[in-house]
């Protein structure tokens, strides 16, 4: 059994990897165009990347259709090697093998914490332009998910595909737009380019940024990743239009794109949605909180990085570490909430947070009338009640996991703020957080354990834990 799961598993993964390698196209193209001799590293990059593949593919080449436990392994050690060879083009460039697996994991993962130098110019600006578009473009592909990638453009997954999709997009409600996951997967992914398309378009014609400086900036806000081609991120351009359009797709980016679906058909119904009411009444009392917090002295600075933190976007156009503490404790506190379900956004997920306000409003309820039959209705249908226990259970791990991983880096030599603040913003795959690890700051100064741990984090945080804990589970191995 272990020695089948194993041999599929890389098997499949190599086809993954295959196609993958494709990517460095893009950036290999920005290298040859900009002359600047640094070309190689992409095509060496594809090639190993394929090489590897097509070993992995035809060397455990097996008939064996995919099952539910196979999804788990599959999409676990998917995620994990294609982080893996993302690195690559950072480890040519002269970074060192963690550091560079740091770069890639937070970008694949659209978390957007770096530990190139943002305080210097020896990290930042050391890069050129085909790797700064390489950083982006593993965010806009990690955004929408490299597995619905695959199984969008690659029907022979057939059945099985069903269980890789949702071992990469689990959620309480999955929902399909056609009963084919293959077509549910191309549609969220035309929706996605649309919306990127559009974004680099008002970005490019409207806020006059350069064209460069507009895709990157486009992939990065739809997949919520937060990386930018300047070191001071949204900031740099001091553009307020820029702002407002990034401000927008932030938004459209950290809502569920099944509602997105609805409404481009027509059906306007879909924004009466429990969770998307939700989502715009916090981010709307987080903009007041902040605007109070900070002696009404702006709204737009506000604004945007309570959308942006909310949507785990992670993009800066404040510092915001040097605000007021209860100002911080609102971000910290929508780095734990994160955006909708079904999002490109990460953390905890606002169809967990009403559903369990739902759930305390019935049992208080039935405290005052035990024998009562009430049912839990999200958006007027009644739940499961396996759907709570799913939530609850999730939601005890996840504070497990982001207590101890504190704890750790504590122990590691990190302050409190610091350790709780890189917590919440790995695993909710935010990016900037407090203390040390700010908006201004950087990853780069922390001990190697701490930057394994955080690895950890966004790899959990990106797969929403129980997909990477079942695999250490000794039992799923043992059938």
């Amino acid at each position: 059994m272990v020695r089948q799961r194993v041999g599929l598993t890389l098997h499949i993964t190599g086809s993954f990897l295959k196609y993958f390698a494709l990517a460095y196209i893009f950036p290999l193209c920005v290298a040859i165009y900009d002359g600047k001799g640094e070309w190689p590293i992409y095509l060496y990059s594809l090639l190993l990347t394929l090489g590897i593949g097509l070993i992995l593919e035809f060397g455990f080449k097996t008939a064996r259709e995919i099952e539910r436990p196979d999804g788990f392994t599959i999409v676990a050690f998917t995620w994990l090697l294609i982080a893996l060879f993302g690195t690559l083009p950072y480890v040519f460039l002269g970074l060192g093998f963690l550091d560079a697996f740091f770069e890639a994991m937070s970008g694949f993962t659209t978390t957007g914490a770096t530990i190139l130098n943002t305080s210097g110019t020896e990290g930042f600006f050391a890069l050129p332009r085909s790797a700064l578009l390489w950083r982006s473009l593993t965010q806009w592909l990690g955004g929408m998910g490299v597995i619905a990638l695959f199984v969008a453009i690659l029907p022979r997954l057939g059945v099985g595909g069903s269980q890789l999709f949702d071992r990469e997009f689990p959620s309480p409600f999955p929902e399909r737009l056609r009963p084919r996951f293959s077509t549910t997967a191309r549609l969220l992914w035309t929706i996605y380019i649309g919306f990127t398309a559009a974004e680099t378009a008002l970005l490019y014609f409207g806020a006059r940024l350069p064209l460069f400086d507009s895709i990157c900036i486009s992939f990065s806000t739809l997949s919520t990743g937060g990386f930018t081609p300047t070191m001071a991120s949204i900031g740099a351009y001091a553009n307020p239009l820029a702002e407002y359009i990034i401000m927008a797709f932030m938004f459209l980016a950290g809502m569920n794109f099944i509602v997105h679906y609805h409404v481009l058909r027509g059906n306007w119904r879909a924004i009466k949605d429990d969770e998307l009411r939700l989502y715009v009444i916090v981010i709307a009392a987080a903009v007041i909180l902040l605007i109070v917090a900070q002696n009404f002295s702006s709204y737009r600075q506000e604004m945007f990085q309570a959308i942006s933190i909310m949507t785990t976007t992670g993009f800066v156009t404040a510092d915001f570490g040097s605000w007021h503490s209860s100002a911080k404790m609102v971000l910290l506190a929508l780095m734990f909430i994160g955006a909708c379900g079904g999002s490109t956004g990460g953390a905890i997920k606002v169809v967990r947070v009403v559903t369990l306000i739902k759930h305390t409003g019935v049992m208080m309820r039935k405290a005052i009338f035990p024998n009562a039959v009430i049912p839990l209705k999200y958006n007027r249908k009644p739940l499961q009640e396996g759907i709570v226990r799913d939530i609850i259970s999730f939601l005890f791990l996840y504070i497990l996991v982001a207590l101890v991983a504190s704890v750790i880096l504590c122990f590691l030599g990190l302050n409190i703020e610091t350790a709780i603040s890189a917590v919440a913003a790995t695993l909710g795959n935010v990016g900037p957080g407090l203390g040390a690890v700010g908006p201004t700051l950087d990853y780069a100064w922390l001990p190697d354990a701490a930057k394994v741990i955080l690895i950890m984090c966004m790899w959990l945080g990106r797969l929403e834990l129980f997909t990477v804990f079942m695999i250490f589970s000794p039992r799923f191995w043992q059938g």
